[in-house]
């Protein structure tokens, strides 16, 4: 499934792709102020929780 979510702006591209590599997350880039990237259906909400966490979405 692909998400986006908006992206706070400090936010840099390789550290949200490892953060996203322990939920199988792929494909992530940053479109317009949010961040897009493919994940698993089942992986989706541990994913959003880690980034929320990290402080990389809103």
């Amino acid at each position: 499934m692909k998400v986006s979510y908006p992206i706070k702006d400090a936010a840099e591209l390789k550290e949200i792709k490892e953060s996203l590599k322990p939920f199988g997350g792929r494909c992530a880039k940053i479109v317009e102020g949010t961040l897009e990237y493919q994940i698993k259906d089942e992986n989706e909400s541990a994913a959003y929780e880690a980034l929320k966490n990290k402080g990389y979405i809103e």
